[in-house]
């Protein structure tokens, strides 16, 4: 197996991952969606809410905040305290929110949670918990999936070469040695937006068989390579477990 980062640019990361197959491509995004822990909003109590949004709306906006995790010293299951005060006239954002553990911290400052007029306060207590994205979605830390790399498919001869670089997005293809090739087999810019060109020009894509391409957008929560070590981890966990069961049987 040969991993190595391609491109990177605020929270979306992308990976060249050699070697595997697709299952294997599979099983690390499903524990990525599944199965690695982080801290999201779990439970809310009001004190006071005099704002227009109901109570339970409010709860549902908290609990979909992300929160920076430290994976050092939480584990599944473990709980911390967020706090949130406010009076107006103002904007709640998520800023006005305090944790009792000062490594702990809303990752975007600016997100608006809801407006107090004169005289309105917001005073309610969060307990954010440690867990993971098979319990709900606000536990998930990415956003991921993979593709197959794609490739020209060059065992023909292909014909308007010079037709075709011009119609495809800048930068996306080259020919050389009467060749084409593509220049962003990643997927980064065009998003797959050309391959209805290749067919109009009749050039065809092949995509390899052990060679993938992982996207991963995560929230804050955690940096990417942290998901992808603890969705490691917890695979490799999974793994001994069924072995010890195998072995019993």
């Amino acid at each position: 197996m040969d991993i190595k980062k391609v491109f990177e640019e605020g929270n979306l990361s992308k990976y060249l991952i050699k070697g595997v197959s697709p299952a294997f491509m599979n099983a690390v995004r499903r524990t990525i969606i599944n199965n690695v822990p982080c801290l999201a909003v779990d439970e809310v109590t009001f004190y006071e809410n005099d704002s227009v949004v109901f109570d339970e709306m409010l709860a549902n906006r908290l609990g979909l905040l992300p929160i920076k995790t430290d994976v050092k010293a939480y584990k599944i299951g473990d709980t911390v305290k967020l706090v949130l005060e406010k009076a107006g006239p103002c904007d709640v954002t998520s800023k006005d929110i305090k944790c009792t553990d000062p490594k702990i911290e809303i990752v975007d400052k600016k997100i608006i949670i809801t407006k107090l007029g004169k005289e309105e306060r917001v005073k309610l207590e969060m307990t954010a918990k440690m867990s993971v994205g098979s319990e709900h979605a606000r536990f998930q830390p990415a956003i991921v999936s993979f593709n197959e790399l794609p490739k020209i498919n060059n065992n023909s001869s292909h014909k308007n070469t010079k037709e075709l670089i011009e119609a495809m997005p800048k930068g996306t293809i080259e020919e050389k040695a009467g060749k084409l090739f593509l220049l962003d087999p990643y997927n980064i810019k065009t998003q797959n937006q050309f391959e209805n060109i290749l067919e109009k020009f009749g050039v065809e894509l092949e995509y390899t068989k052990d060679e993938f391409v992982l996207s991963l957008e995560t929230t804050g929560q955690l940096s990417s390579i942290e998901v992808i070590n603890s969705a490691l981890d917890q695979l490799n966990t999974k793994l001994d477990e069924l072995n010890k069961e195998i072995k019993k049987a």
